[in-house]
């Protein structure tokens, strides 16, 4: 729950808790047996994961053996990489865009360490990879579903075609889209795809891999058999309870919270664009290029951390475009990567509403942006 007094618009982060995950979660605590044990404590905690296993199987629209369950997306992107590189079958290329998130980009540059030739995607100014085949020598190929910044979505059909053409297996990092979009991976045509449980309302800790039958995967964690000896440790069973309970809400509720975002985030581009002039919006212009609860803001002559300070202190919780660390700010790579000119990737932040957002919330972030912006420049 969003502390007293405040707004919380910054869903792509992490989502609120989901009712249905909280009751899930707490009644599985008392599932406390070794889901790998043979007695009946342990064959208690094993079936609730084979039922939460199906729940997630039906959400992300596979079978349920084709589910890997992990700590979160990070492990299931990185677990994605890993696998499809050792099955590449010698051709050491891996086409991916700057675009990606880090946890797809880390691995890469990790393959690229190991002698790999890194096949850089291009974008166009609104992030978007365009059509096309792949590179030459390419190995393995990755294509995010929808952009963690700008929201923006890829044309990952037509890069499935380019795939299966060039014989590539590919990942496809689907973190931002689930809960967003109607997603199935049958439909999607990858060999792999991440789910989060934090961003469609499960607790932090739990989240799978999509494994499509046939794709061989080399675990990064080893010393047990579990998830069919793809991912060792025993299994989250609370998390993974909770993450089943989340799945299945944010699947009745897709076509209704679409609607809702989208409908305030139409009124807050439409706001922020009477109150800043000038304002920019980073990504597709065009709101159905975008997630539903999705946008990239730059307000000209402030940089980005300023405007998340300061309307922080006015009580409302966005994310900058770029990420702070020891007093540094580092440009944006997705932002850079779109071309974009350097003021508005200094400036950029995000803006991401939710289910449980209210039209009020959006009002009284426009207010404050309109302050705060005036104030700053």
């Amino acid at each position: 729950m969003t502390a007293p007094g405040r707004v919380y618009l910054d869903w792509n982060a992490s989502a609120p808790l989901r009712p249905e995950a909280r009751d899930a979660l707490v009644a599985a605590l008392d599932r406390f047996g070794n889901p790998s044990s043979i007695h009946a404590d342990g064959r208690a905690a094993r079936n609730l994961v084979d039922a939460s296993r199906d729940a997630v199987a039906a959400f992300m629209g596979c079978e349920p053996g084709e589910v890997v369950f992990t700590s979160g997306g990070t492990e299931a992107n990185n677990l994605a990489v890993h696998a499809l590189a050792a099955e590449a079958r010698g051709r050491r290329g891996v086409a991916v865009a700057g675009v990606e998130h880090p946890s797809v980009l880390e691995p890469v540059r990790a393959l690229e360490r190991a002698g790999w030739r890194v096949l850089r995607l291009p974008v166009d100014e609104h992030g978007r990879v365009g059509a096309g085949p792949l590179p030459p020598g390419t190995g393995i190929a990755a294509l995010q579903a929808a952009n963690h910044e700008t929201g923006a979505r890829q044309p990952v059909a037509a890069f499935a075609d380019a795939c299966s053409a060039a014989g590539v297996g590919w990942h496809c990092d689907a973190v931002q889209a689930w809960g967003r979009l109607a997603l199935r991976v049958t439909d999607l045509g990858c060999s792999t795809a991440s789910l989060s449980g934090h961003k469609v309302g499960a607790p932090k800790g739990v989240g799978a891999l999509y494994v499509r039958r046939g794709t061989p995967v080399e675990p990064l964690l080893r010393g047990g058999p579990q998830e069919r000896s793809r991912r060792a440790g025993t299994e989250n069973v609370p998390g993974i309870a909770a993450l089943a309970a989340a799945c299945a809400a944010a699947a009745e509720d897709l076509e209704a919270d679409a609607r809702w975002t989208a409908g305030l985030l139409a009124r807050l581009v439409a706001g922020a664009r009477q109150v800043v002039p000038h304002l920019q919006v980073n990504g597709p212009p065009d709101p159905d290029g975008r997630v539903p609860n999705t946008v990239n803001l730059s307000v000209p002559g402030v940089p980005a951390e300023t405007v998340v300070q300061a309307l922080d202190l006015e009580g409302i919780s966005i994310s900058a475009g770029a990420a702070c660390g020891s007093g540094a700010v580092e440009a944006s790579p997705v932002l850079t990567a779109m071309g974009l000119p350097d003021w508005r990737v200094r400036s950029a932040f995000r803006v991401s509403v939710g289910p449980t957002t209210r039209p009020e919330d959006v009002e009284r972030f426009l207010a404050a942006l309109g302050r705060v912006a005036a104030r700053l420049r």
